[in-house]
């Protein structure tokens, strides 16, 4: 991990809307306001990317079994890069600096290159680059990935988002999804039911506690997130390919919540049929493309 002397944090502006952007800390957005409110949790200062507000899910999402997967008939084993974490997680972009190739006022590209040189190879068996646009317009931020494969191999291939929400004093969430996945010991799925009562958002209602850390299956409708005692409603609309969705919801003494927009199911890589679970496989020279639109509005007036 970088130095903390070398975080230094890009700012965008467009009218009332903030957002800050640390290219060596995984390329985290550190900072997401409208009005001077904050709607994701701001970075703290550390060198730890888990305590940013926002990072980017590359080349897959969530957690690995079996500390490895097989391809095309070849075992690859992975590391783990995270010492909070048991198992390999979240990829590797988020745990490397990233290079700021294009910015105005309002926007910025960053771009991300992976090489499976040395130790390399136990992070990710093949070489890929990452570009990232982040764009503020009078309607909120728009997010776009570009995943290109640049190995000589095909390659396993999964994108997404990892943002974390205030809870601020009250907030309100609404998701609609098809089915989720259950977890066992390792917080891998283990069987895909219909969502639980307690666990369904698909009409808006308080956030409260139901203790998520699950994915979320055939999202076809955006996701909104609602604080009436700050006036400020966030929409998230993710595309298409972002049919899965990992929520998390720790204890609501810690502040936040996430709600991941994702291309596939958790530990997709070892399951029996990845590609059915939402993996690409990406020939040698093709590029994977997803987009997020955060649409974010003042409310008029506070409604409960």
């Amino acid at each position: 991990m970088p130095e903390l002397l070398a975080l230094t944090e890009v700012e965008l502006q467009h009218e009332s809307l903030r957002l800050s952007v640390c290219p060596a800390l995984g390329g985290a957005i550190t900072r997401l306001s409208v009005d001077g409110i904050d709607v994701l949790r701001p970075w703290d200062g550390s060198d730890s990317v888990r305590r940013t507000s926002c990072f980017v899910l590359a080349p897959f999402s969530n957690r690995v079994g079996d500390a490895g997967f097989v391809h095309e008939g070849v075992r690859y084993a992975l590391r783990n890069l995270s010492a909070e974490h048991p198992l390999p997680i979240h990829g590797v972009a988020w745990k490397r600096a990233w290079r700021l190739t294009a910015q105005t006022s309002t926007s910025l590209r960053l771009t991300f290159t992976h090489q499976p040189e040395e130790d390399g190879v136990l992070d990710w068996p093949f070489a890929f680059e990452v570009e990232h646009e982040i764009k503020l317009d009078d309607t909120g931020v728009a997010l776009q990935l570009r995943l290109r494969n640049t190995d000589s191999r095909s390659m396993p291939a999964g994108l997404g988002w990892h943002p974390y929400f205030l809870r601020h004093e009250t907030c309100r969430l609404q998701f609609e999804a098809q089915a989720v996945w259950q977890n066992d010991t390792q917080n891998l799925p283990s069987q895909k039911t219909p969502i639980p009562a307690g666990w369904d958002f698909s009409a808006e209602k308080p956030l409260q506690q139901p203790g998520l850390d699950n994915c979320f299956v055939g999202r076809t409708r955006p996701v909104t997130v609602r604080w009436p005692d700050k006036r400020v409603e966030l929409t998230m609309h993710p595309s298409e390919s972002l049919d899965h969705m990992v929520v998390f919801t720790p204890p609501a003494e810690m502040g936040f919540f996430a709600v991941e927009p994702v291309s596939h199911a958790n530990n997709a890589l070892c399951m029996d049929d990845p590609i059915t679970n939402g993996m690409r496989v990406l020939p040698p020279a093709e590029t994977m493309q997803v987009s997020c639109k955060l649409q974010i509005r003042r409310m008029t007036r506070t409604v409960q």
